[in-house]
């Protein structure tokens, strides 16, 4: 049930992914949210790369020109950076990371449920499990599951390709 639901989101979630790839090389921008009084996060978009920068301040009276540094980060695509440093009173983290490997992770999460089913079938019938509830039916000879009942018919390749192990 749960990878049901995480591929319903990663299906709403993989445009936005393929567009955040598309403007990063056509459009480079960055923005910025204050998150709390005390944190503020940068977005930055450049080169197919999303980098991620939250300062944490000790007061909401710290100087709001802390806010305007850039990030600086390594925009090869192909890397994954996760940091955190402190300078002075304030705290940065930051995370950039490859948008095409947000993409994929989604792609894979849309993906998983569909080909699950049929791999787990495939898997239960090599190896001489129930298809519906996985018990091994390698020495059953009455035709149906001990377990759940299910009828199952076994051809003789299969069984003497089993016992063979």
């Amino acid at each position: 049930m749960i990878s049901k639901v995480l591929a319903v989101v990663a299906l709403v979630m993989l445009p936005l992914s393929v567009s955040l790839w598309h403007k990063s090389h056509h459009h480079p921008e960055h923005y910025r949210y204050d998150v709390t009084l005390y944190k503020s996060l940068r977005v930055h978009l450049k080169d197919g790369t999303c980098a991620l920068r939250l300062l944490s301040m000790p007061t909401k009276t710290a100087g709001k020109s802390e806010f305007q540094g850039l990030l600086n980060y390594d925009p090869i695509p192909a890397k994954l950076i996760l940091s955190s440093v402190r300078k002075g009173p304030y705290r940065i983290s930051w995370l950039a990371f490859p948008l095409w490997l947000s993409t994929v992770l989604l792609a894979f999460l849309v993906i998983y449920p569909i080909v699950r089913g049929p791999v787990r079938l495939w898997w239960r019938q090599w190896h001489g499990l129930c298809l519906e509830c996985g018990y091994d039916l390698r020495y059953n000879r009455s035709g149906r599951c001990p377990e759940c009942g299910t009828r199952f018919r076994r051809s003789r390749a299969d069984f003497t390709h089993h016992r063979a192990r």
